[in-house]
Order: C-alpha cells, then structure tokens, then sequence
C-alpha cells in the first residue's frame, strides 16, 4: 500500500507520476512530452508533508523523449512555491545532464538558490541522495528551533 493512499499515481499520457517514502514524487518518462502532459503534471500539487520548505522529485530519464517548445514554455511558468526543489535524475543522457545542469545555473542566478540536482545511474543511489537532502533539511530546522530531536524518516 502506498504511504499516500491520498495521492494515486497519475497517468501523463505515457509518462506517469507516483509517490514513494518518505515523500519523494517520482516521475518516469516514456517518450516525448506533450504540452498537454506538461500543463497536466503542472497542475499537480507540490507533496504537503515537506510544509513548503523543500520537495524531493526522482526522475526517470531512461525513456524520455524531449519536449515541444509549447511543453517547455508550460513548464518554465510552472508556480514553484517551496523554498527549494531537490531533482535527482537517472538515465539521462550526456546531452540532458548538460541542458539540465545549464538551466539550474541560469535559475538559480535569476531565482536564488531554489533548485538543486544530481545525477545517477541507478534508482537507489538517487533515493539515498533525497533522503540526506531531507534529513538535513530536518537537522537544519531542528537547530533552527532548539530541538535537540530529528524525526526519521517514516
């Protein structure tokens, strides 16, 4: 059973969305992107349990066809309301590596330090990298607070 029975996986054309513990939406791509299947993935909501402070997303780049320049406008209007997004991406290519991390620079100089990415060749490595991205975010607030007390992961 899913650890968010509130959040059923959502089909994008092709392309589908589901969540995992402890709160990580991942995406796996199959195919190109259409603008209606961006508009549709814009449209999903950021994972509540993070409070706004940070989202951890798993990207499945295996099988990712590109995107139209309609679907890429959709997406780079896309409402980013946490503090900072965390992207951790598998199976994407030298090319995608390149555009992805040029396009975190330049967003990152426009926008602040709001979004972070790596790259991996397999599923768990990249889990464990969101994992210790949340982990410090929760040490972080905890010092912020004068709590002595971490939560682990659920």
């Amino acid at each position: 059973m899913s650890p968010y029975p509130e959040r059923a996986p959502v089909r994008l054309g092709k392309h589908s969305l589901h969540y995992e513990h402890p709160g990580i939406a991942v995406l796996v791509y199959d195919g190109p992107m259409s603008a209606k299947e961006m508009q549709a993935l814009c449209d999903v909501p950021d994972v509540s349990e993070h409070q706004g402070r940070f989202q951890l997303t798993l990207c499945d780049m295996t099988n990712f066809g590109g995107l139209d320049g309609e679907a890429r406008k959709i997406g780079s209007q896309r409402s980013r309301p946490a503090k900072i997004y965390y992207t951790a991406y598998i199976g994407a290519s030298f090319t995608m590596r390149v555009v992805v991390s040029m396009w975190t620079r330049a967003t990152n100089l426009l926008q602040g330090p709001k979004n972070a990415v790596s790259f991996f060749d397999d599923v768990d490595a990249a889990k464990a990298w969101l994992i210790a991205r949340r982990q410090e975010h929760l040490e972080n607030d905890a010092v912020s607070s004068g709590s002595t007390s971490v939560p682990p992961p659920r």
